[in-house]
């Protein structure tokens, strides 16, 4: 199984990470991620800790790079994570389009 990650020349990567109030555990960082792998966009999925005692959830998501997709994907996925965290999602930091160099 070829685990390189092929992209077509004309698509490119949101990436980007999702944060959340210490009160969050892993357990329902899980979920949620284990929710999105799901979908065939995510290229990556990850945990991790993002802050002294918080966590967030790190991804990789294809795209094709247009303002329209980014903002689609930011909305739908925020305004999710809002529903079910409330104020305990305390922030992001995502980039509107990544070109991936090297995968795995």
């Amino acid at each position: 199984m070829d685990k390189n990650v092929h992209l077509d020349p004309k698509s490119s990567l949101i990436l980007g990470l999702w944060k959340f109030h210490e009160r969050v555990g892993e357990k329902d960082l899980l979920e949620v991620a284990n929710g999105w792998a799901e979908d065939e966009n995510y290229l990556q999925l990850y945990i991790r800790k993002v802050s002294k005692d918080q966590l967030g959830i790190g991804f990789a998501y294809k795209g094709d790079g247009t303002k329209e997709v980014h903002d689609q994907y930011f909305n739908r996925t925020s305004d999710q994570l809002k529903r079910k965290f409330g104020n305990d999602l305390v922030g992001w930091d995502i980039a509107s389009s990544s070109t991936l160099v090297k995968g795995f």
